[in-house]
């Protein structure tokens, strides 16, 4: 479990960073911890298309990536199921049960993705 400043302090991102998400700050935005103890957001950028749209979540997990970092420990919620799913590969391959953080009633809730992944698929990683 990550303790409740870090956990406060990564949803505070998140909020402060969805002005940010495309057009005109509306949609979504996350942020997410990594193993070495950085925060980095994300956030949507909507197509008008939708099927090109890219959910804050994978935003997110690319912004980590491209600063070498790909052990996440938390991302704020709640999360699509597509993005759940994302979230779980990743997990596969850093072997960390990445934890969903987010706030109901005031209280701040943290649940593992393997808890939101009853069914998964695949079972274990994948390579390229």
């Amino acid at each position: 479990m990550i303790d409740e400043q870090t956990c406060r302090k990564m949803l505070k991102t998140a909020e402060d960073t969805l002005k940010n998400a495309y057009p005109n700050g509306k949609g979504f935005a996350v942020a997410l911890l990594t193993k070495q103890g950085n925060i980095y957001p994300g956030v949507s950028y909507k197509s008008d298309t939708y099927t090109l749209t890219m959910h804050s979540e994978a935003v997110a997990l690319a912004h980590a990536a491209v600063h070498g970092e790909t052990e996440i420990v938390a991302i704020t919620g709640p999360n699509c199921h597509i993005c759940k799913q994302l979230i779980y590969e990743s997990s596969l391959r850093s072997g960390i049960d990445t934890l969903i953080i987010h706030e109901e009633k005031g209280e701040i809730k943290q649940t593992l993705i393997s808890k939101l992944m009853p069914y998964p698929w695949p079972d274990k990683p994948t390579d390229f």
